[in-house]
């Protein structure tokens, strides 16, 4: 009976459920992608490849950060009973949004314009592309936003379920109607659901948000000054965990034939996506080590680590028998070629099995105040997963790739488990929660 009470309360878990709703978008992410390569030539499936990408990196940019600090200021101010530097909080993330997108927009538009040798569509996509990238930028920061109110389904629904399923939806249409569009009206389309999606989600976001009708809503220079100080260095903490497999796949690009870099980025995106359950559960748990830290009980949340450490582990461990057992045959699904990624598919997935057992080292980090260390630690892991392209693809070939991004995930991870050590006295790897290592009560903590 207890196993069968223990089995109906994982199904029934919020990670579970929300595990279920991102392989349920990712899948339909997936389809989408073979049903493209049926929908356009190669050369506007590139295309449309090299503007969405260029939107979520350039959305990732002028979000500032604030997705990642959200977490941590808002429940501060819940805590102390601040509703007004709350809601100013909440309205300089929007206008910061808006101000950075306008001035990264605007040499986007003068590369597009100006780019040598570029066709008009080419020109006309990435235009499109600059003028969208506001409505990126505030659905990411609206996501943080819910995410931090403990929203679960508003943070994730609409960006990792309905934007794949209804996009999905209307390539689908477009191939039934026998129409032949070009990279544009794809690109479009894609903007067009993610600015609905993104309407629907602060609509009913906004509902949830203190009400600033009879408050003060005023921050000074300083306090806006200190939102930015800490959110600057979490582009790069965004940039290398939220879109880490654009970045490999760009790195390896430099010393990779295509054909191979092809059956890497398939390889790859499979093995994010069994990450995402290491991510969503160290998520979910997020408000709850923000709400300590606020309290000064960091250094108290042990119990919380371990409950939801067993999850992800189990399920990348399982990942990664599965993919040693069929995962040249699931390869082959895109395309036959892919299979001889195989084993580059297990070393990935083995990257997520380390990230599980490390624990939600890099939240604690951004929740301790350490975001400069944060950036640094991502800046110089990249640089570390740039040199080991260089030096082992030319000797290894597809698993060179596959090695160097194990390098450079073991560079991250235990610089991470150092740098936290170091800056609150915690451990949050799985060695330490099933030891009971005693933790400091209180974990250092800026004012």
């Amino acid at each position: 009976m207890s196993r069968l009470a223990g089995l109906r309360k994982l199904l029934t878990s919020m990670t579970f459920i929300l595990l279920v709703i991102r392989l349920g978008g990712a899948g339909a992410g997936f389809v989408t992608q073979l049903v493209l390569a049926r929908l356009l030539v190669p050369e506007d499936l590139g295309l449309f490849f090299a503007a969405t990408s260029l939107a979520i990196v350039a959305a990732t940019v002028v979000s500032f950060g604030y997705p990642e600090i959200a977490p941590r200021f808002i429940a501060r101010y819940q805590e102390r009973g601040r509703p007004g530097t709350l809601a100013a909080f909440l309205q300089q993330t929007h206008r910061d949004a808006l101000r950075f997108s306008l001035l990264l927009a605007l040499p986007i538009l003068a590369a597009a314009m100006l780019w040598p040798g570029a066709t008009g569509q080419e020109r006309s996509l990435f235009a499109i592309t600059a003028l969208f990238m506001p409505i990126l930028a505030l659905f990411s920061i609206n996501s943080g936003i819910a995410l931090s109110l403990r929203a679960f389904f508003l943070a994730y629904g609409p960006e990792t379920f309905l934007r794949p399923v209804l996009f999905l939806v209307i390539v689908a249409c477009m191939i039934l109607a026998g129409a032949n569009p070009d990279a544009r009206i794809v690109v479009i389309s894609f903007f067009a659901v993610t600015g609905l999606l993104a309407t629907g989600q602060w609509l009913l976001l906004r509902k949830r948000l203190p009400r600033t009708r009879n408050l003060r809503v005023y921050a000074d220079r300083r306090l806006v000054s200190r939102w930015r100080r800490e959110g600057a260095p979490q582009i790069a903490v965004g940039i290398y965990t939220l879109i880490f497999a654009d970045l490999a796949i760009l790195l390896a690009a430099m010393v990779l034939e295509p054909a191979k870099l092809a059956a890497f980025g398939i390889a790859l995106k499979l093995a994010v996506l069994i990450g995402f359950g290491v991510q969503v559960a160290h998520q979910v748990i997020l408000p709850d080590l923000a709400d300590a830290r606020a309290a000064r009980r960091l250094g108290r949340t042990s119990d919380t680590m371990r409950a939801a450490a067993a999850f992800p582990i189990a399920f990348t461990l399982a990942a990664l028998i599965a993919t040693a057992l069929f995962g040249d045959m699931i390869l082959a699904i895109f395309h036959p070629d892919f299979a001889q990624a195989h084993w580059v598919l297990v070393l990935l997935v083995a990257c997520q099995v380390l990230r599980a057992l490390a624990g939600p080292v890099v939240q604690l980090l951004t929740i301790a105040g350490a975001q400069m260390f944060n950036a640094l630690l991502c800046i110089a892991s990249t640089i570390v997963l740039a040199l080991g392209n260089f030096a082992l693809v030319p000797s290894f070939g597809l698993m060179g790739a596959g090695l160097a991004v194990l390098v450079a995930w073991l560079f991250w991870l235990v610089g991470s488990a150092l740098g936290l050590y170091r800056i609150t006295g915690m451990r949050c790897d799985i060695i330490a929660l099933l030891a009971g290592t005693r933790q400091p009560a209180s974990a250092p903590q800026n004012s």
